[in-house]
Parts: C-alpha cells; sequence; structure tokens
C-alpha cells in the first residue's frame, strides 16, 4: 500500500509542477504551455491521481489491516493508467477523444473501487466509520451525475450556457462537500476505533452535514441566478452546516487526550491545518449567505481559486500526509523528509495567504499587490520542491515502524 501511496504522491507532485507553469504563465510567456488545456490536466492529476487513489489507499489500508489483492491491484493499475492517459492529451488536446474516454475509464474503475471500500468498510461500526464511508461513496456517485449530463447538454447545443456550468459545479460541489468530505471525516473515526475510542457522530449531527451539503449546491447557483429563494435555501443550508460543525467540534473535544501522545509533532501540525482548513470552509461558505458576499465570492477568480485549494491542499492534502506519518510510510527524523514536508506546508499557506489577500484587494478596489505574480510563483514553487523531496527521501530508504494505527 506504501507503494501506491508514493505513486499517488507522484500525481501531486506532477500536479504541482503544471501548477506552477501556470503561475509562470503570469509572468513569462510559456510556448509550450496553453493555460486552459494545461489547466485541465492539472485539475484531473490532483482531483483524480492525488486525492483519489490517496485517499481510497487509506480507506484500504485501515491503518495496516487492510491490503491489495490481485484484482484491487490490477483495477489500481488501471487508475493510475487513465490518470496519466489525461495527463498527456489534456494537454495535447483539451476535450477530445483521448482525454474523454480516460476520463469514461477512470468513473468506470473508480465505481469498481469504491464497490471494494464498500464491501469492506461493512467490517467496520456501522454506527461509526463504516456509515461516514457510505455517506461518501453515496456522494461520490452523486457526484458523478453531474459529469453524465455533460454529453447530452453538449449534444443539445447547451455548451457554454448556465446549465452546463450548473453540471460542472454539481460534481465539483459533491466531490468536495461529500466525497472528500465525508472520507475525511470516516478516515478521523476511524483512527479513533482502531485506538479502542467509541467516536459516533450521532444520527442528528450526521442528517445535518448530509442535509447541509446537499443544500450548499445552491451556492453554486447563486452566481447566475441570483433569486430570493436560492439566497433563502443558501442560508438553510449553512445554519444546517455551523450547527453540525459546532455538535462535531464538541465530539472531537473528547478526543484531545487520546491524541496527545499518538501523533509524532508532524502530524499533529498537519492535522492541525486540516483542522483550521475544515473550519475556515464552513466559514466561508457560511459568509455567503449574504448576497452581496456571495456574488464577491462567486467571481472575484482569487477567491474561487483560493477556496477550491483550501479543500484540496489545506484538508485533503493535509489529511493524506498525517496518515502516511503515522503510517510510518515518511519519517520527520530524517532531514529529507522533514524539509520536504516544511516546504510543501509553507508554500500551501503562503499560496492561500496571497490569494485571499489579493483577492480582497480586487474587492476594496485597490487593485493589484505589486510583485503578486511574482509571489505566487515563488510560493508555489515551494510546492513541488516539497514533494520532490519526500519522494526522494521515500525511495531511498524503506518503510519505518507504524506510529499509531
Amino acid at each position: 500500500m506504501r507503494t501506491w501511496f508514493l505513486i499517488a504522491l507522484t500525481d501531486l507532485f506532477i500536479a504541482a509542477v503544471i501548477g506552477l507553469l501556470l503561475r509562470i504563465m503570469f509572468l513569462v510567456e510559456l510556448p509550450f504551455v496553453r493555460f486552459r488545456p494545461w489547466l485541465h490536466g492539472h485539475s484531473h492529476v490532483a482531483l483524480l491521481g492525488w486525492l483519489f487513489l490517496g485517499v481510497v489507499v487509506a480507506l484500504l489500508h485501515d491503518g495496516g489491516r487492510g491490503g491489495l489483492t490481485r484484482r484491487s491491484r490490477n483495477l489500481f493499475i488501471g487508475l493510475q493508467a487513465a490518470v496519466v492517459a489525461m495527463l498527456l492529451s489534456f494537454p495535447a488536446q483539451s476535450y477530445g477523444a483521448v482525454s474523454i474516454t480516460a476520463s469514461t475509464v477512470h468513473l468506470a474503475l473508480a465505481y469498481v473501487v469504491l464497490a471494494m471500500v464498500w464491501r469492506t468498510s461493512g467490517e467496520w461500526p456501522a454506527a461509526g466509520s463504516g456509515r461516514l464511508v457510505r455517506w461518501a461513496i453515496g456522494f461520490f456517485v452523486l457526484s458523478t451525475v453531474g459529469i453524465l449530463a455533460i454529453g447530452p447538454i453538449i449534444a443539445t447545443g447547451n455548451q457554454g450556457k448556465e446549465i452546463y456550468y450548473w453540471a460542472v459545479q454539481f460534481f465539483l460541489h459533491f466531490q468536495f462537500n461529500g466525497w472528500f468530505w465525508f472520507a475525511a471525516m470516516a478516515l478521523g473515526v476511524r483512527w479513533a476505533e482502531r485506538q479502542g475510542f467509541d467516536l459516533r457522530i450521532d444520527p442528528l449531527t450526521l442528517a445535518l452535514w448530509v442535509l447541509s451539503a446537499i443544500f450548499t449546491y445552491a451556492l453554486a447557483i447563486a452566481w447566475s441566478e441570483p433569486h430570493p429563494g436560492v439566497f433563502a435555501t443558501v442560508s438553510v443550508a449553512v445554519v444546517l452546516q455551523v450547527w453540525a460543525a459546532w455538535r462535531t467540534l464538541r465530539l472531537l473535544q473528547r478526543l484531545q487526550p487520546v491524541t496527545r501522545d499518538r501523533f509524532p509533532p508532524a502530524a499533529k501540525v498537519l492535522i492541525g491545518l486540516a483542522l483550521v482548513s475544515m473550519a475556515l470552509k464552513v466559514l466561508v461558505q457560511a459568509s455567503v449567505a449574504v448576497p452581496q458576499v456571495a456574488v464577491m465570492a462567486l467571481t472575484i477568480r482569487h477567491y474561487v481559486m483560493g477556496f477550491i485549494h483550501m479543500n484540496t491542499l489545506g484538508t485533503m492534502t493535509a489529511l493524506l500526509l498525517a496518515y502516511a506519518l503515522v503510517q510510518g510510510w515518511m519519517d520527520t527524523h530524517r532531514p529529507m523528509d522533514r524539509i520536504g514536508l516544511g516546504l510543501l506546508v509553507a508554500g500551501i499557506v503562503l499560496s492561500e495567504l496571497l490569494l485571499f489577500v489579493q483577492g480582497t484587494f480586487f474587492w476594496a478596489g485597490w487593485g493589484m499587490i505589486p510583485g503578486h505574480y511574482l509571489h505566487l510563483v515563488i510560493a508555489s514553487g515551494l510546492m513541488p520542491a516539497g514533494v520532490a523531496l519526500l519522494l526522494l527521501g521515500a525511495v531511498r530508504r524503506p518503510a519505518t515502524r507504524t506510529v499509531a494505527r
């Protein structure tokens, strides 16, 4: 399983390099890079290569209790082959025959892999992590309705219209607010269960999270349909989400005595980063219940990119790296791993600060911060450098003993 985690981490490195090239384009012309096709390559490798594969590896590994069969290994090979095909085809043709075929193959294989995760979760506590994993998988399947709808939308001549963007946002919304969000909670609850701690998210809190994930989709519609009913739905959704977050925070406070001595220091930092990102995500979505704030948040690109990266990097990447540290797949006692993690975390934090600060300058009418894009290039460059050091450190040594299962 460590090997497959490192393969997923390699996808993160590739996505980070492409992200850096896209930042450099704002400073100098890169003749071999076309922004939109390379952006598609970046997003697909990050979302499907790093995050999807990384989350599935962590769930199936289950702290060392699980493993891969020949069938599941072949499925992983197929998933990664599809990611490589997307990496090569999107920059060359954007959405074309090869890239669409590779995306379709990945989706079909993802269904099969998640069916395996579903069966595995049947052995976990039904009222704890097992239920959370199954909600996560359910939201993944729901999210793909948006992708499956794109073909008919294009065939009927509606590409570029509101319904097309609603379908894209449907996929992204339920990926981030459904699949990844519930998978993150499942990983945390499952860790507590392996430590002998009965951590259950009660039915009311779970219902609040589920309903808020569904209703906050109205945020994706609000920018093009600023109807009072849409904002009323958003208001209800954020109330439910804040209520769910408050109840979950009270539950997590019970874990403090358990976690104090069971994580290496670097893992504590990463988990702290993930929790802060999750809290900020809830607060940001709560703030856009105000129509004026919603228009600002959804039309200023720096805010949109900052929010997406807060979910993908601040929350999920931090959690997956913390899992790797706990399992001994990385070791911060070694300088290369320690420096690599430091560079990666610094790049994530600095990039987020730069995006949100510049977005605020745009909103206030203060214009561009001098040297902003150069600063973004420097901050973005820290991330592939950090991941490269982690990969180099991993291939130079075997896995170490698991710290805490």
